[in-house]
């Protein structure tokens, strides 16, 4: 499985409710929603790596996975 965030190799971890979760060695553990990665793939966006990976290490401090959803998201064309 790949990450979803830099395509490197990731473990995908199951989840309930719309979420890829995957856990990768450079961008940690994470959530995207279901519909952020369909309007990913439909507008042909990526991530931007290093400001994702900045985002979810902001994230963690609260303790949870972090979840990235279609209105945080970072989007580059």
């Amino acid at each position: 499985m790949n990450c979803l965030i830099c395509v490197g190799a990731a473990q995908r971890i199951l989840c309930d409710g719309p979420w890829e979760e995957r856990d990768c060695p450079d961008c940690g553990r994470y959530r995207v929603s279901d519909d952020l990665i369909l309007a990913l793939m439909d507008q042909g966006q990526i991530f931007d790596i290093a400001k994702t990976r900045g985002w979810l290490d902001t994230r963690r401090v609260e303790g949870a996975v972090p979840s990235i959803e279609v209105h945080q998201a970072l989007l580059v064309s």
